[in-house]
């Protein structure tokens, strides 16, 4: 906690500081993808607290490349902190833990996690931020790379987790991580979504 309270110090300090320079200018923070898979870190994010010094938060929610991530924070905290269980035993944990219905550690490199991790994990997030004027929006990765034979998107995937975070009550998305690395393809499935979601006029 003694990194996070400082943490939370800088935030507050730098919204601040950007307030008095210019009110309008919305201040935000991205919260790490290990908020998906390591329970203690995930208990230090008081999205509430946050909301005090937040216009918005960008709550990583990549759901492609996040199960290649698990598996490996698997790989790695499995082979220290919780080194008595299997690594599918530590990946029921984390899934009983987090509220998630995944499939199994062997799967998930190649398969990605599913749409419905995205609308879970938009929904809990709003629900940190309930009652404050504080908006979440979803980190959706496109096309972020991963091993070669692990998950990769589709137009479809795309469109499916951006769907999933709307039907959650998302006022919007953060496609992530850069443009750069993007294919166009991929991304005209968040353009589908958004049309589909009648999001725009």
């Amino acid at each position: 906690m003694l990194f996070t309270d400082s943490l939370r110090e800088t935030y507050a300090a730098l919204y601040k500081t950007v307030k008095a320079a210019k009110p309008a200018i919305p201040v935000g923070w991205h919260i790490w993808h290990n908020t998906s898979f390591n329970p203690i870190y995930r208990a230090e994010q008081d999205l509430r607290e946050l909301s005090n010094y937040s216009d918005f938060i960008k709550v990583v929610m990549y759901n492609n490349c996040g199960g290649e991530r698990m598996a490996l924070y698997a790989d790695n905290i499995g082979s220290t902190l919780y080194g008595d269980l299997s690594k599918q035993g530590l990946i029921d944990l984390n899934y009983a833990l987090m509220g998630f219905k995944e499939r199994s550690y062997d799967q998930i490199p190649h398969t990605g996690l599913s749409a419905d991790y995205v609308y879970r994990e938009t929904k809990r997030a709003l629900d940190g931020v309930a009652g404050t004027n504080t908006l979440i929006w979803p980190g959706i990765d496109i096309d972020i790379p991963t091993e070669p034979y692990n998950s990769k998107r589709t137009p479809q995937s795309v469109k499916e987790a951006v769907l999933a975070a709307f039907r959650a009550g998302a006022p919007g998305v953060i496609l992530s991580r850069k443009y750069s690395e993007m294919r166009l393809a991929d991304l005209s499935g968040a353009g589908e979504a958004i049309r589909e979601s009648k999001l725009l006029g």
